[in-house]
């Protein structure tokens, strides 16, 4: 099965990355959230349009109405920092340039959220911050989270078994497991891209 190699496979660039981002320690203030979501903001509004290029509704996935760049884009300006970061986007990513790459992306992405509801609480009860406020990305799916993601995994194995793409997805997992360490890494220098 695709996910259980996914898992075992990214195991240790997902690791790094959580090692990296280490989002509950970053939102401890205001001016570290902000940077927090302007890092989460220069990654997913560069890599979704990639994404985005490849028909996966021929999959069966509307990617579409999975898009985060929308919800960071609304939390920015609730924190009235969008004009300023509006520009950055992040270019060290990985082609997506198949279905199968774009599965693999998604893997990272929509993994992400899975967290969310317990960054939301960390969120309103440290920094007053709510999905209304300056939270939106980060509560995402709302109490949607597990029922998406059970979605996006039959599609994904569906995919791969009709496919036999698995190797593909599973390289695609980790170059962008690698970009979005990277892309943390990295310090904002706002009014600037990122090009890296």
């Amino acid at each position: 099965m695709i996910l259980a190699k996914l898992k075992e496979a990214t195991r240790e660039q997902h690791e790094n990355l959580e090692n990296t981002v280490d989002v509950m320690n970053q939102m401890f203030s205001l001016e570290n959230y902000k940077t927090l979501l302007t890092k989460f903001y220069r990654f997913y509004s560069a890599i979704e349009p990639q994404v985005a290029a490849n028909d996966l509704k021929s999959a069966g996935f509307d990617f579409v109405a999975r898009r985060k760049t929308p919800l960071l884009e609304t939390d920015l300006k609730n924190l009235e920092i969008f004009e300023d970061v509006k520009s950055l986007r992040w270019n060290d990513l990985p082609a997506l340039d198949s279905n199968a790459k774009a599965f693999g992306s998604l893997y990272v992405m929509e993994g992400a959220t899975l967290g969310g509801q317990v960054i939301m609480r960390h969120l309103k009860q440290h920094l007053y911050i709510t999905p209304e406020n300056g939270g939106a990305f980060f509560k995402s799916y709302g109490a949607m989270v597990g029922p998406m993601w059970k979605e996006f995994c039959a599609i994904t194995t569906e995919f791969a078994e009709k496919n036999a793409d698995g190797e593909t997805i599973i390289n695609a997992a980790k170059e962008t497991f690698d970009s979005f360490t990277e892309c943390f890494k990295a310090p904002v220098e706002k009014g600037k891209n990122a090009d890296v």
